[in-house]
């Protein structure tokens, strides 16, 4: 008797604590630059971590200026020893508003996107 309260009590509760990370999504963990920051100067790559890795032929970075007008980069790329970060290296970027535009997918299926701003003086 005991045992089976034991394993009625614990078996819902396992899947409870277990059920979010079933259902976790990809997401933006960091980015540099930072959301919001004003820089000196142009950032030499764009590069985004997540929470988990992603799939490369299936994640992408635009650019965007502060006119909508969105700048023609090279590929952004998954860093082999780091499959969880996505990185852009933009061309020389000038003075103005840039928004980062981002698109993902992982590895166990699930897209995510999201976008943010930062500023070069």
């Amino acid at each position: 008797m005991y045992k089976r309260t034991v394993f009625a009590f614990f078996i819902p509760l396992l899947a409870a604590v277990m059920a979010p990370a079933a259902f976790a999504h990809g997401a933006l963990k960091e980015a540099s630059p930072a959301a919001g920051a004003v820089l000196d100067t142009a950032p030499a790559q764009i590069r985004l971590l997540f929470n988990e890795a992603l799939e490369a032929g299936f994640s992408k970075i635009t650019l965007t200026d502060g006119a909508g007008v969105v700048l023609a980069t090279p590929a952004a790329k998954v860093e082999a020893d780091h499959p969880d970060s996505l990185v852009l290296v933009p061309p020389a970027l000038a003075a103005g508003t840039w928004q980062v535009q981002w698109s993902t997918l992982t590895r166990d299926g699930h897209r995510t996107k999201g976008s943010y701003v930062f500023r070069v003086k």
